[in-house]
């Protein structure tokens, strides 16, 4: 067997990525061998509050059929390698504008322009809910079996 590897001290791993960071700012690959990066442990990872309940996961399906349908997702999907391409070329002009973005959606306030009747219309139309619904049940019905 080879030598056992000692974990990378928080020093080094603040090293490692702040030349990751570094490079890919600059537009280069990183300079870190993946070997060192093999090195750095795993994140811990925690279940979450909601992975306590049995219907977690059907609900989260849902959400994700959801969210995979809705137009809003769509419009993200197509917009990305533009934002992706402008992010590279002009980080600082994007961030301003996510700014200033964010400021006038503070003094507008459009939340405060439609009702929650509206808000759920158009979350119920835009979505196809009835046929989310359908499919679940298709999938959860299992025919039941006599034994013989």
């Amino acid at each position: 067997m080879g030598a056992e590897r000692q974990p990378l001290t928080p020093q080094q791993r603040l090293a490692l990525s702040r030349r990751a960071l570094v490079a890919q700012l600059q537009g280069d690959r990183p300079e870190a061998p993946q070997d060192e990066l093999s090195a750095l442990p795993a994140p811990a990872v925690r279940p979450a509050v909601y992975d306590h309940f049995a219907w977690s996961s059907v609900a989260r399906g849902v959400v994700r059929r959801w969210w995979r349908r809705h137009p809003a997702n769509a419009a993200g999907q197509l917009a990305r390698p533009l934002l992706e391409r402008y992010a590279r070329e002009e980080p600082a002009k994007l961030v301003g504008a996510a700014a200033a973005a964010g400021a006038l959606v503070v003094l507008v306030k459009p939340w405060r322009l439609l009702s929650i009747t509206a808000v759920l219309a158009a979350v119920v139309k835009t979505s196809d809910v009835a046929d989310m619904v359908t499919t679940l049940m298709q999938k959860n019905a299992n025919p039941r079996k006599d034994p013989p």
